[in-house]
């Protein structure tokens, strides 16, 4: 998805996922709004924070935007799905693509994840908190700033998915974001697999008993989702 956003003539993004969400919420989310809320004297106040995160941002992502020499940027972080209302308020006019993906593949990748715990039940609970807090944060903005997209849809259907995804960002269709693969089509001049090359899973094939776990644990979201 990074990929083929980033394919677009209007868009770039770059490869790097910056985290700093997720650390911009552990500064404005602990005791300093706690301070913030019940000092009025306090000499630093949210909008100041909010404003200082907007600024920094930008500066981090600039040099990017400006060696791709594009209107629009994009920034991918998968964790940054858990602060969707924290990214909204710093860019009110953001739009969030949230790929959502069958439990069992997710799963089967993080247990051969060099960063996760390789522990079943941690997998689960984190796909299963992924996929909540994003659809619940989602369901709170308004409809042009949240799509959801499945990433099987994608594979089967990569055209279909890329002109519903165009039409979402408000830009026009352009086939070059399904030929991201070649070095002339995205905006770091990089060659990388095509979509075509990328299988639904390259993992080992869970087993039964862990199959068992999964559905036990997480079936009820995946039959919401509509995943069999």
């Amino acid at each position: 998805m990074r990929a083929l956003i980033d394919a677009h003539p209007h868009i770039c993004c770059p490869f790097w996922e910056t985290g700093f969400f997720i650390h911009l919420s552990e500064m404005v989310e602990g005791d300093l709004i706690e301070i913030l809320e019940k000092d009025n004297t306090f000499l630093l106040k949210r909008d100041d924070l909010i404003g200082w995160a907007r600024e920094s941002f930008l500066r981090l992502i600039g040099p990017f935007v400006d060696a791709a020499q594009k209107p629009r940027w994009a920034e991918k972080t998968p964790a940054h799905v858990y602060h969707l209302g924290l990214i909204a308020e710093v860019f009110p006019r953001a739009q969030f693509i949230h790929m959502i993906r069958n439990a069992y593949d997710v799963v089967r990748s993080l247990q051969h994840m060099p960063w996760a715990p390789h522990k079943l039940r941690w997998a689960i609970e984190r796909w299963k908190s992924s996929v909540t807090a994003g659809r619940e944060a989602g369901g709170r903005l308004s409809g042009n700033q949240y799509l959801e997209v499945r990433y099987e849809d994608l594979l089967r259907s990569p055209q279909n998915t890329v002109r519903e995804l165009c039409g979402f960002l408000g830009e026009p269709y352009c086939e070059q974001m399904l030929e991201y693969h070649r070095p002339d089509a995205n905006s770091w001049g990089q060659p990388q697999k095509p979509l075509s090359a990328r299988p639904i899973n390259q993992h080992p094939e869970l087993s039964f008993l862990k199959k068992w776990v999964v559905r036990f644990s997480a079936g009820s979201l995946m039959r919401e989702l509509g995943y069999r």
